[in-house]
């Protein structure tokens, strides 16, 4: 293969990923491989030169989407010039909002992909990198070290070292973003959004 053949296969396959990244929390992963490859402009014989299955291009798509939630971590944390307390209350403030609520293919995974992780096998790489960006974020809600919350191997992340009310504040913001999603359109669901970013921006005891 040619350096041209390559730079073309290696831009589709960042197409097929961040499109799949989109649409999977968008529509969830029961999105076919011609839905997709019909909104890049690809052909199904293009996608099977890149990935050898869409179970693989799941667990892709899965990582490609908690990058993009890390990404958004390091850009609240520089817009605070390192302060966790404030990078921790623009991510409540942006978390619980109308705007995240109604942009479900550009917004945090661990929200927009649940149903469809839980269905999937233990093994499957969609679920690892799915439990790993979930310990990442309660992690970084804990205000964990860059060095132990960053890039944890998933088989040896330390549940215990997440304190129990990060996992509980992370609890209340996805649940809440899952069911403000359920019943936009009404009253409740400005609510839901507006209860939850009080109670998880209420100092503790």
């Amino acid at each position: 293969m040619g350096r041209a053949s390559r730079a073309q296969a290696a831009e589709h396959r960042e197409q097929i990923v961040a499109t799949a990244s989109r649409m999977f929390r968008e529509q969830g992963f029961e999105v076919s491989l011609a839905e997709l490859t019909g909104a890049i402009g690809l052909t199904t014989g293009a996608f099977y030169r890149q990935f050898h299955s869409k179970e693989a291009l799941l667990g892709e798509a899965t990582e490609r989407a908690f990058e993009e939630l890390r990404a958004l971590l390091a850009g609240f944390e520089a817009a605070g010039d390192g302060d966790r307390t404030a990078a921790r209350e623009a991510l409540i403030d942006y978390y619980l909002s109308p705007e995240h609520r109604d942009s479900t293919g550009t917004g945090c995974p661990a929200s927009a992909l649940s149903a469809d992780v839980s269905r999937q096998p233990a093994e499957s790489q969609a679920k690892e990198q799915y439990i790993r960006g979930v310990r990442e974020l309660a992690g970084w809600l804990g205000d964990a070290a860059p060095d132990t919350a960053a890039h944890p191997p998933a088989e040896e992340a330390d549940d215990p070292a997440v304190p129990d009310d990060a996992l509980a504040t992370l609890c209340t913001m996805v649940g809440a973003l899952v069911l403000a999603r359920a019943t936009a359109g009404s009253s409740l669901s400005e609510r839901l959004l507006a209860t939850a970013r009080t109670t998880v921006a209420a100092p503790g005891p």
